[in-house]
């Protein structure tokens, strides 16, 4: 149990705590605390830590770390000058299972500049309000137990939506492989809000067949980063639709695929389609951990083969267990 003395510590500028007790208080004073680190403590109930973090009216950056054996399960972030802040929420560390859509996460911090989510528990994600020119990086589950195997809970979609909703002013997003599945199979219903301030897109692939679908709601995006690993993919979609971006405002990809020689006929369709349809590409890297030489002339003997939309654009491909580049065209 931490002494009620912390709470008024006025030359107190970095606070980190770990494993402890924070009882209820009546006062706060914490004028010059800019940073906060929370991380798996014990709360006297979900007031403690929203007052604590409200009422710090200088704080600039918040690490809440929780497990499920704790009292928080709705988690309220509100500051006026908060501009980085990162929530993690593994139930794979906690004592028991709780399969109750009890957990929520509400965010409203209008200078938010950097936002990282990492939450297997939670049901509902609302953020109110970020920066415009926010980065955030999201890997959440929304308390689905099989992204394979979903329901179609009107719940589950309307908490996609919301969370959407609030991310959509951002400017640079990384979304997980179970986040983005989760997307896709919202979108069989509703469509994705637009993100008209987004550049910079990094994902994990599990599925390839809503990926146009999905860029359509990013029309000024300028760079796009993909992994893709364990790929189910359909091949009946690349030739019937064309995202706004590719032909406006693509100009870097860079793709990821370990193992090559698993998937070699997904990668050739997904490298055949981008190159093909992005007009204002500049510069495209493919990394690949092939089965040797062979088959890594094999590769680059089919980029030769592919008709690039933009003349300027550069293809690189790059051995992925040595980072060492192995082809480049133009040279």
């Amino acid at each position: 149990m931490i002494p009620l003395s912390l709470y008024l510590c006025e030359t107190l500028v970095s606070l980190r705590l770990y494993f402890v007790a924070l009882p209820s208080f009546e006062s706060l004073s914490l004028p010059n605390l800019k940073v906060m680190h929370m991380e798996e403590n014990l709360y006297a109930d979900d007031e403690v830590l929203q007052k604590l973090i409200s009422s710090c009216t200088v704080l600039e950056s918040l690490t809440v770390v929780r497990n499920v054996d704790e009292t928080v399960k709705v988690l309220r972030v509100r500051s006026k000058t908060l501009n980085s802040l990162k929530l993690v929420l593994d139930s794979s560390k906690s004592w028991y299972n709780d399969d109750s859509d009890d957990w929520e996460v509400l965010v409203d911090a209008p200078r938010l500049n950097y936002l990282s989510l990492e939450d297997d528990q939670s049901a509902s994600f609302v953020i109110s309000n970020v920066a415009s020119s926010a980065k955030v990086e999201i890997d959440v589950s929304f308390n689905v137990n099989d992204i394979w195997d979903m329901d179609e809970s009107i719940e589950k979609f309307s908490a996609v939506g919301k969370m959407l909703d609030g991310l959509s002013i951002a400017r640079d997003m990384t979304i997980s492989g179970t986040t983005l599945k989760i997307i896709s199979h919202y979108m069989s219903f509703e469509l994705v809000p637009c993100f008209p301030n987004m550049i910079r897109l990094q994902t994990k692939l599990y599925t390839t067949d809503m990926l146009p679908n999905f860029l359509e709601s990013f029309p000024n995006l300028q760079s796009l980063v993909l992994k893709l690993e364990g790929v189910r993919y359909s091949d009946t979609m690349w030739f019937s639709f064309v995202p706004k971006c590719l032909q406006t405002s693509l100009e870097y990809v860079e793709m990821t695929r370990p193992n090559c020689g698993a998937g070699i006929q997904m990668i050739r369709k997904l490298v055949k389609y981008l190159l093909e349809n992005s007009l204002v590409l500049k510069k495209f890297t493919l990394r690949l951990e092939c089965d040797g030489k062979e088959q890594e002339s094999n590769v680059v003997k089919e980029l030769m083969g592919f008709r690039r939309c933009s003349s300027s654009c550069v293809i690189n491909v790059v051995r992925l267990e040595d980072d060492v580049c192995i082809f480049q065209h133009p040279y």
